[in-house]
């Protein structure tokens, strides 16, 4: 049996909180026995050295968030994860998007929520969000977060067996 691979969205590796989060989530995920891509659109930063060195680094080389869609979507249709981790905002509107692109099926767990500022941000959220396999608030210790993110992959029951 192949072990699951899961692939983690961020937008940077700087070293910021919500990249922080990010990165202590998929060094969990990797302790339990997973295979973990990180994948950002610059790959660059100081939290690279934080990352376990069993997870994989994908740099999009993009500049920005909102233009890597496409080069996600790829990812995504080529590697076939058994699910996506991503920030909320437009991180994961982004993912959400690349994943319906990929027309893979991947679902897709967002951390934090992706209500956007503007109409067109707010309009893409609506049509978007729904497509979420779970959002979970960012504010639950890496653990929670790995519990609720895998049993929405269904790789795991809810009770953490």
């Amino acid at each position: 049996m192949t072990t699951p691979r899961l692939a983690v969205f961020v937008p940077n590796l700087e070293d910021g909180a919500p990249q922080r989060a990010m990165v202590a989530l998929a060094n969990g995920l990797r302790r339990r026995g997973l295979s973990v891509d990180v994948v950002a659109p610059m790959g660059g930063g100081p939290l690279r050295a934080a990352l376990d060195p069993g997870i994989g680094q994908i740099d999009l080389a993009r500049r920005h968030t909102r233009t890597s869609v496409l080069a996600l979507a790829r990812i995504l249709a080529e590697r076939r994860p058994a699910g996506l981790l991503s920030l909320g905002g437009d991180v994961g509107l982004v993912a959400l998007g690349a994943a319906l692109l990929a027309r893979r099926g991947t679902p897709v767990a967002v951390v934090g929520d992706v209500d956007g500022n503007g109409w067109g941000r707010r309009t893409l959220a609506r049509l978007l969000r729904p497509r979420a396999a779970v959002v979970v608030d960012g504010r639950d210790d890496a653990e929670a977060l790995a519990l609720r993110c895998l049993a929405a992959f269904r790789l795991m029951r809810g009770d953490g067996a």
